[in-house]
């Protein structure tokens, strides 16, 4: 195990005293007393250092402990991650520090992250758990957590490789004490030392990612931030520290090109599965040439990754290399469609300290450069690439799914034969390993992944063993949960699109099982957080006001869509091509899709609670043979036209676009549409032509449709529908009052009952 990974896990492990403090079902042993180690929750972490079944020894069990009565450079090294990690200038922490244990805190919940006066239930990390409560904990929470907590420790596979336990490690924190508030709300003497907004697991995880950095600066005689802390002569404003962020672009085009419809589901989510696979292989391979810890990594998600590294000219000119590297990689590879961007962004220990200073200068310092680095792309001005074909290709050596390769000895290229069992093996489960020089699938420089149904060790070789499996069981190693919900069949085949579409609307068979009524087609659904950007840059907002915090909105927000969404599709007939960081991309059964729409926009609503955060989504339409690129193109242009609307919170669907509450507030609509009796086909179609009347009176402001009153009269008394009264009061105010809401609800009452 390398010296940086010990003190980054010490650094992770440094507050787990308070977690089991608070739990009354563990009780704190006489020979761990409270004075030696400053306060109990760090006495209690004395303990739980030196009793797990992964322990860090003896010295660096006292060196984690120690954080709040540092007497020798690991400690202090911890003691200022620690400092630094709760986002306080020296004084603040002392403040905060002279307060701590005076607060009754058993009962605490975390604030919400949207809202403070709402609170997350003291449990795991799970999707039913992502939504506020009222009050705090009426009895206390924390003993039956503990008791799980423990219970899983046990079940580490301790294997002596470092990388492996770390993740596993990180993954139960993670799981157990995201919603364990890291400290309590208290007033110190008047003044508001702090508030419970930071969640136990982004401060042990920010510490972590401070350890790892001060240590290194340690180990090449860079006292400037260890001196802050201990009081010595120091400059905050010194910039040490490198933020390092890489960002795929051209993803859309490297997912949906050159794919085709009847091969779609065999290729469609394994690329996006790709990509984050890669992602991560990227990252991993930046924290071994720059000899950091994979704690360092602070996070790889929906195809971008952010590590914190030291600042030093020797750091700088490796990462150019790496980007060489990566761009020769994806011009080889794959024509150059597709890549990724490194930036570095040197900041200083003021930039995490100050009061503001994340948000407002190193955020935007970051974004700033992360948009320089889209504009290069390949830097093609001062590199002179190459692209390679394959010779002699013909129509029957050419790939079926790319068209762009030779077949060798395969049904397909190498290329995509790649995606195919990435495709096949993510729908079975079961153990996915990163490896150095060993494994099924090369994806980087040394890197490799492997899936397996048992877990596979390679002693020295591996970086990390993920369980992808689709259960919520514990066996002893990290989840990831990669492997996004898509409808399957017997042995749990994929559901081609066609068989997506065919699987729509099941409400009405003959005695031979054939489809009576109901339109087969498939919906795409683009869909994502209108004005994210705006919101975290907002000066009143204090969400993302602190490294620690700033994580945290970032883990949730993609923990509802890569987590939250795919739980609320199972069952359904849907495919998963992306989900994650803010947005989603689905396609499906096209009357399960909207069922899911408004679910997920519900849902949505509730996790946001009070912040001015909304979703917009744009659904199309579509046969199941459409090519998979124009089907990506108009979901597109449909989501574009969502967020195009005033204040956004929209919905496109069946060509309209509206607000949700308006298109979801259809006055009961829907409602009075089911009480019709097998209704004529040309009835339902004659009501479509008034609403588009009432459209071009509203909007147009055209005289002559104002007819389309007296016309619905009309057209009730022809087809005996007069005595739906409540219907036909229903479509005059919505026709008048909302005509695209009410061709939106009518589209798809006709949809449900056309045939094909």
């Amino acid at each position: 195990m390398r010296e940086i990974d010990e003190i980054a896990i010490a650094g992770l492990l440094h507050d787990i005293g308070k977690f089991g403090q608070r739990a009354d079902n563990y009780k704190l042993k006489d020979i761990y007393k409270s004075y030696d180690y400053k306060y109990t929750h760090a006495a209690y972490s004395a303990q739980i250092l030196n009793e797990m079944i992964f322990n860090l020894g003896s010295t660096l069990s006292d060196d984690a402990a120690m954080h709040h009565k540092p007497q020798n450079d690991n400690q202090w090294i911890i003691a200022s991650a620690d400092r630094m990690a709760s986002g306080f200038e020296r004084e603040k922490f002392k403040k905060y520090n002279e307060a701590y244990d005076k607060e009754d805190f058993k009962k605490q919940r975390l604030w919400h992250l949207f809202d403070e006066n709402k609170k997350f239930k003291i449990d795991t990390l799970n999707p039913d758990n992502l939504f506020p409560q009222k009050d705090n904990a009426i009895t206390n929470e924390y003993d039956e957590l503990w008791k799980k907590f423990f219970s899983d420790m046990e079940k580490i596979k301790k294997q002596g490789n470092s990388s492996i336990d770390f993740f596993t490690i990180d993954y139960l924190l993670k799981k157990y004490t995201t919603f364990i508030p890291s400290s309590t709300s208290f007033k110190a003497g008047g003044y508001d030392a702090v508030k419970a907004n930071i969640s136990l697991y982004e401060h042990s995880k920010a510490t972590s990612i401070f350890t790892a950095a001060i240590s290194k600066l340690h180990k090449a005689n860079n006292l400037n931030i260890l001196n802050y802390y201990r009081g010595d002569k120091s400059d905050i404003e010194q910039k040490d520290l490198l933020m390092i962020c890489g960002d795929f672009f051209g993803i859309q085009k490297f997912i949906f090109d050159s794919v085709e419809a009847k091969n779609a589901s065999k290729i469609l989510r394994a690329k996006s599965a790709y990509v984050q696979l890669l992602t991560k292989a990227i990252a991993f391979f930046i924290v071994e040439e720059l000899r950091l810890s994979y704690q360092s990594i602070i996070s790889t998600s929906a195809g971008k990754f952010e590590i914190l590294g030291v600042n030093t000219d020797e750091a700088k000119d490796k990462l150019k290399q790496i980007q060489q590297k990566l761009n020769a990689f994806f011009i080889e590879e794959y024509f150059g469609e597709t890549g990724v961007g490194i930036c570095f962004v040197p900041c200083a220990l003021a930039d995490f300290i100050v009061e503001n200073r994340y948000k407002q200068s190193l955020r935007k310092r970051i974004d700033t450069e992360v948009e320089k680095v889209k504009f290069k792309k390949f830097d093609l001005l001062h590199v002179e690439p190459i692209l390679k074909s394959d010779t002699f290709i013909t129509n029957e050596t050419l790939c079926p799914l790319c068209h762009k390769r030779k077949i060798e000895d395969k049904k397909r290229c190498n290329t995509c034969d790649k995606f195919v069992q990435i495709g096949e093996k993510l729908t079975k489960g079961g153990y996915l390993i990163f490896s150095y020089n060993h494994g099924q699938i090369k994806l980087f420089e040394d890197i490799h992944v492997s899936f397996s149904q048992e877990p596979q060790i390679y002693k020295d070789k591996d970086i990390a063993i993920f369980d992808i499996g689709h259960d919520d069981a514990f066996k002893g190693y990290a989840k990831w949960e990669l492997a996004s919900y898509v409808a399957t069949k017997e042995e749990k085949e994929i559901k081609t699109f066609e068989e997506l579409a065919q699987s729509s609307v099941k409400i009405g068979k003959d005695e031979q099982g054939k489809r009576v009524h109901g339109v087969e087609a498939l919906m795409v659904l683009k869909g994502d957080v209108d004005s994210m950007g705006i919101y975290i840059k907002d000066e009143k907002n204090e969400v993302t006001n602190s490294f620690a915090r700033f994580n945290f909105f970032s883990r949730m927000v993609d923990y509802f869509f890569s987590v939250k969404a795919s739980k609320m599709m199972e069952g359904r007939d849907i495919y998963t091509v992306f989900a994650g960081g803010d947005d989603i991309f689905i396609l499906g059964a096209w009357d399960e899709v909207i069922d899911f729409a408004k679910e997920l926009r519900e849902a949505f609503v509730k996790f946001a609670s009070q912040s001015p955060l909304s979703l917009s989504v744009g659904m199309v339409m579509v046969k199941s043979n459409k090519p998979i690129n124009f089907v990506a193109n108009i979901a597109k242009e449909a989501l574009d036209t969502a967020k195009s609307m005033e204040h956004k919170d929209a919905i496109s669907l069946f060509g309209e676009t509206v607000k949700w509450d308006d298109y979801l507030d259809d006055l009961g609509l829907g409602e009075e549409l089911q009480l019709l009796n097998n209704p004529n086909t040309a009835f339902l179609y004659r009501l479509l032509e008034l609403i588009e009347m009432s459209k071009k009176v509203k909007y147009n402001r055209d005289v002559a449709s104002t007819i389309w009153k007296s016309k619905l009269n009309y057209t009730f008394t022809r087809n005996n529908a007069k005595s739906h009264e409540g219907l036909l009061e229903c479509l005059f105010k919505m026709i008048e009052n909302y005509p695209k809401e009410a061709k939106m609800v009518l589209s798809e009452y006709i949809y449900k009952r056309r045939e094909s």
